[in-house]
């Protein structure tokens, strides 16, 4: 029976929704350039405008929405492609759930579609990973906002976290520079609940996101296509059981090892710092035991 390769590493820190969230400030990767020229041209009269005003005012109410939110859950159930060395493409499947409360509490519980969990915590001062299998975890100080927490997984330890710019206060401000195009698609009234459908471009995927036309204009389904990659692989979530600024307790978000469990090191990505000639190299964090794996959801090995 031959192998199939399953998604490995941090492929789907996807550029639009799941880019690491940046500081104030910080340039925002993967964000287009505009050069002098482009920004004194003039656009043709006759030319449609590349931002719908509808679409982007669907995707500001979303974003402002979740940005101000003091907590939310949300269930997260995805497929993703995976393009296998022949050229075929492989459909994987996950489940999500999410737990956040602001500023500095985040619990993400995950399985795969092989039965692979894996439970990621924030308690405002420490990052933990727990793998259930193996019954192993590590943990990293890192003191902040969920912000912060989320910055940390994605840049420094380079863990999956599919959709990560739901989760950051920055996320109005990131979509606007990220969004190259957009266009409203329709009322969907298929949808669970009716939907406004809008469909957009970045400079490395084009995306779809269904919004909730009634009550809180929150994300019910989005569609990412990888535009650049080999094969044009696609991330498709649905996103259900929202409950905006739910009572949620530190208690409920804590990690608590259960018996058995074995704490080990973390690999941290050191960041390259201006006019260092190095390379980025990965190092283990003092005094705390570190984890890596090849997982869908592994650190960068």
């Amino acid at each position: 029976m031959r192998t199939l390769l399953r998604l490995s590493g941090p492929l789907l820190c996807l550029s639009l929704l799941a880019g690491p969230a940046l500081a104030a400030g910080e340039p925002l990767a993967g964000a287009p350039a505009l050069d002098e020229s482009a920004q004194a041209e003039e656009p043709d009269a006759d030319e449609e405008p590349a931002i719908d005003e509808h679409a982007m005012d669907v995707l500001n109410r979303m974003a402002d929405t979740l940005a101000q939110a003091k907590s939310f859950r949300v269930t997260i159930r995805s497929n993703y492609d995976v393009v296998q060395d022949t050229g075929e493409t492989i459909e994987f499947g996950e489940r999500r759930t999410v737990m956040l409360n602001r500023p500095d509490a985040l619990r993400v519980e995950s399985e795969q579609s092989d039965g692979t969990r894996r439970q990621v915590t924030f308690d405002g001062k420490v990052l933990t990973v727990f793998d259930p299998g193996p019954k192993v975890y590590g943990q990293l100080d890192r003191p902040g906002s969920v912000d912060d927490a989320v910055r940390s997984l994605v840049q420094d330890l380079q863990i999956r976290l599919p959709l990560a710019l739901l989760l950051v206060t920055t996320l109005p401000a990131e979509l606007d520079q990220r969004i190259q195009a957009l266009d409203y698609v329709e009322r969907d009234t298929l949808t669970p609940v009716p939907t406004d459908h809008v469909a957009g471009q970045t400079e490395d995927v084009d995306f779809q996101i269904w919004v909730a036309a009634e009550g809180e204009p929150l994300p019910q389904r989005i569609t990412i296509t990888y535009k650049n990659d080999e094969g044009e692989p696609q991330y498709r979530a649905d996103l259900t059981d929202w409950t905006l600024n739910p009572d949620l307790s530190a208690e409920q978000l804590a990690f608590h090892p259960p018996e058995g469990t074995q704490r080990i090191p973390f690999l941290v990505r050191v960041r390259k710092a201006a006019g260092d000639q190095a390379p980025a190299a990965d190092t283990p964090s003092r005094d705390k035991p570190q984890t890596s794996g090849g997982s869908a959801e592994g650190a960068s090995q």
